[in-house]
């Protein structure tokens, strides 16, 4: 993917532009390597992103071959409000028909 800089006027506009490339990314690795891999980052930036992925974009990937990993993540139980994994399950992964074994959470 080539790297730039991009502007939004709002998170919104992010989010769903996030989402688009989220889609794009996971066609072309499926197309090319027959799976799709990716790092999640926690915090409450993603949280639109999720959302968006598990209603609006929910159709659009290929979740049987796709594996979900963490950039990062606190040492708490996944029930913390600060866990990145638990943020992930309740906003978008609990809602995507992902395979559990393709969930790759730190084990805290």
């Amino acid at each position: 993917m080539k790297s730039d800089i991009r502007i939004f006027k709002d998170s919104e506009k992010l989010s769903q532009h996030a989402a688009q490339i989220f889609v794009e990314q996971a066609t072309q690795s499926l197309n090319e390597r027959n799976r799709f891999l990716v790092a999640l980052n926690g915090g409450s930036t993603p949280t639109r992103l999720f959302q968006l992925l598990a209603s609006d974009y929910k159709d659009k990937v290929d979740w049987s071959k796709t594996h979900i990993f963490w950039g990062d993540e606190r040492c708490v139980p996944y029930e913390d409000p600060g866990s990145s994994y638990g943020q992930a399950r309740d906003a978008f992964l609990s809602h995507v028909p992902i395979p559990d074994s393709n969930i790759h959470r730190v084990d805290t």
